[in-house]
């Protein structure tokens, strides 16, 4: 608490050390409930998408130019988790004073930079299962290499303006001086601001309408590519698998739009109406946690993603069991093994 003190020197007067004290600790007891349930976010998305990563590189038959950015949307998912979860975290410890503006534009280019990649990587995903599905020309691994590239230089373009737009903002609340990360409220950075700001949305809402519009056509196709033959023999067989692969890319598109609409709907509001939904509810501790928990909902479409490929995928779902069938044999080895041990060294004595 020490820390956050002289941290806050700039903006706390001696007359309010007291209450500032008494309101940190307040807060932070507050928060607690979001911070844990951020945690358990954090640790539960990373080993989910790290063990989907660890699957697909692991089996070769998932190693194929299908496959290929599913691997990737599970690594931009981890990078997200981190930085929204680690943002979250701060912002509950420092939700008083934050420790530094370096701190805070470097988060948020962070939040940004992941979010960008990942919402990139599912319009990879759409136009490479378009390109299958038309029997377009097959795309190589070069051009996988090379779209990942671009679709990164692209998502950092996007995020460098956030070293600009953000600020520590100072405001007082319950005679309580606060300094907070969060997007400026300079008169003469107002334009810039809510510039960038249109043109996240305007980005947002072309890149869901071409990945819409990609699964639209994809879902009709799919149901054309039955020849009579197996339309006679297998009337729905052969078309389930299409199917369940189209669908799985589709729920994580569509967990990802709603996952991400509470916050979008949020930043929208004006600043003084934002700054009143905040920062008015420390009286009610629960409809606090709720707001915290909606404002940080699109945390939920990186963590979710490693159930939606279980639910979907059946090829990934049967390397999942053999995995775990092999990890139980060598377990039973090791056993066997140890138990060998055992018995020779009673036999020596």
């Amino acid at each position: 608490m020490s820390m956050i003190g002289t941290l806050c020197d700039n903006v706390q007067s001696n007359d309010t050390a007291m209450l500032f004290s008494h309101s940190n600790r307040e807060m932070m007891k507050k928060r607690i409930p979001n911070m844990v349930i951020t945690v358990g976010q954090i640790l539960v998305g990373v080993s989910g998408n790290a063990f989907v990563i660890h699957i697909y590189r692991k089996n070769s038959s998932l190693r194929s130019r299908l496959f290929y950015f599913i691997p990737w949307l599970a690594l931009f998912d981890i990078h997200a988790i981190i930085a929204i979860g680690t943002f979250s975290i701060l912002q509950d410890i420092f939700s008083i004073c934050f420790p530094s503006l370096f701190l805070c534009q470097s988060m948020w280019f962070g939040v940004i930079f992941c979010t960008s990649s990942g919402a990139l990587c599912l319009l990879l995903i759409a136009f490479q299962r378009y390109c299958y599905v038309f029997q377009k020309p097959v795309l190589t691994r070069k051009w996988h290499r090379l779209f990942i590239i671009i679709s990164l230089h692209i998502s950092v373009f996007i995020a460098i303006p956030v070293f600009f737009i953000v600020d520590l903002r100072t405001m007082s609340v319950g005679g309580v001086i606060r300094e907070v990360c969060g997007d400026t409220l300079y008169e003469e950075k107002l334009i810039y601001k809510y510039s960038y700001l249109h043109s996240l949305f305007f980005l947002a809402f072309l890149l869901i309408v071409v990945i819409t519009i990609l699964y639209v056509r994809i879902g009709l196709k799919t149901f054309k590519m039955l020849c009579p033959k197996e339309k006679q023999r297998h009337p729905s067989s052969f078309r389930k698998a299409g199917l369940k692969y189209t669908l799985m890319y589709v729920s994580v598109f569509v967990v990802y739009i709603v996952a991400y609409i509470p916050s979008n709907a949020l930043s929208l509001l004006p600043d003084e109406t934002r700054t009143k939904v905040y920062h008015a509810m420390d009286e009610n501790n629960s409809k606090h946690i709720a707001l915290l928990v909606v404002q940080r909902m699109l945390i939920f479409s990186h963590v979710l993603n490693p159930l939606i490929i279980y639910l979907f995928h059946a090829r990934f779902r049967r390397e999942m069991g053999k995995y775990f069938s092999q990890c139980q044999i060598r377990r039973g080895q090791c056993c066997s093994c140890t138990e060998l041990l055992r018995f020779n060294r009673l036999s020596v004595i």
